[in-house]
């Protein structure tokens, strides 16, 4: 017998517990408070990670000063010797800046985590300032180049380089960057066919809604980032076409669009994107429909208890609908088979209404 209890194994926490509760010696609210208890008990203390932690936190620092640093004093040199250096000169200088900028990105190990990736993605978007500096200086001094074809080189440059970024990092800021330098692209193709001004704005219009359209459908992630870029770049674009009548319906409508997406689909983010983007066109779009005094301030003040509302109901929705009732249809989430087809559609069409009204 003893021999027997000196080899027995020990019994785990859970199948005592379970043994208790079934002969009554506890109730099951009981066992789980011991099990959570057991389990806090388990858990290395959290002292152990404090160093690691600070070390993170001393190597993110140290990272934003060093590239701030990097950036300021080739400002300083540059301008103390800008007027004496040669466009050789100069194109290494930015170059340079921008080929460390990279290389301090890359070197940054991958051991320490999400300070790593914030890091790199701060040093690479710098790089890309630099590199459209660069491009700048070899389209406008080196090639001596028209002022609308350097806006070409360097916005397609940039895309490039922050497209190149993005596949090699997938963050949120190479994103936002390759994003905006596929914009500039788009504003810049339009520019060349010599169109009235409103038209380039409307080419950023439709490749921020083809980035919106591409994150609803997981293409691009984080799905509601994604989403939320699109939108801040639809209003964006729809900001510079407000002069023109059709520019002023283009910024209403993208406005109504976006807002009513973020209620249907109960997105925050969404909401106060649209919010933001209401209260840059709307002031200009009123003034420009109803030229009043009066005017202007109440429909803004309608529109301001209308966004106040959706931002009640959606926060109502959200905490009081119970979680574990799934709707029948959500289409806060589409497929990528949808999302890329419906964006191929709209830059079809925004495009055709570019060429369309190029050759009017």
């Amino acid at each position: 017998m003893s021999h027997h209890a000196a080899t027995r194994r020990p019994v785990p926490l859970t199948t005592l517990l379970e043994t208790w509760v079934a002969d009554q010696l506890i109730t099951p609210e009981q066992a789980d408070r011991i099990r959570l208890r057991g389990d806090v008990l388990a858990q290395p203390p959290a002292v152990q990670e404090l160093p690691h932690e600070r070390s993170s936190l001393v190597t993110e620092a140290l990272g934003y000063l060093g590239g701030v640093i990097i950036v300021v004093a080739s400002i300083l040199i540059a301008s103390l010797y800008w007027d004496q250096v040669g466009t050789t000169a100069r194109l290494v200088i930015v170059g340079g800046v921008a080929a460390v900028l990279l290389a301090a990105g890359f070197a940054i190990p991958q051991r320490i985590g999400d300070v790593g990736l914030r890091l790199r993605s701060v040093l690479w978007l710098a790089s890309t300032g630099a590199f459209a500096g660069f491009l700048g200086l070899l389209g406008g001094d080196a090639l001596d180049l028209a002022g609308e074809h350097v806006f070409l080189m360097v916005s397609a440059g940039v895309a490039a380089y922050a497209t190149g970024l993005w596949v090699v990092g997938r963050t949120p800021v190479q994103q936002l960057a390759m994003m905006v330098g596929l914009m500039l692209t788009a504003a810049a193709l339009t520019n060349e066919l010599e169109v009235n001004d409103a038209l380039p704005g409307f080419a950023v219009w439709g490749v921020a809604l083809i980035w919106l359209l591409l994150g609803w459908g997981g293409v691009l992630e984080p799905r509601r980032l994604a989403m939320a870029f699109g939108a801040a770049g639809m209003f964006a674009g729809a900001l510079t076409t407000i002069p023109t009548h059709a520019g002023i319906v283009l910024a209403l409508a993208t406005s109504v669009a976006v807002v009513a997406t973020a209620v249907v689909f109960r997105d925050l983010l969404m909401l106060a994107v649209g919010a933001l983007g209401t209260l840059m066109v709307l002031p200009s779009s009123v003034i420009e429909l109803f030229p009043g005094e009066l005017a202007a301030p109440i429909v803004m003040l309608v529109v301001g208890a209308l966004l106040v509302g959706a931002g009640l109901f959606i926060a109502r929705r959200r905490h009081t609908e119970p979680q574990a009732v799934t709707p029948a249809h959500d289409f806060s989430a589409g497929t990528p088979v949808a999302a890329v087809t419906a964006a191929g559609i709209a830059g079809v069409a925004v495009a055709v209404v570019i060429v369309v009204l190029a050759l009017v």
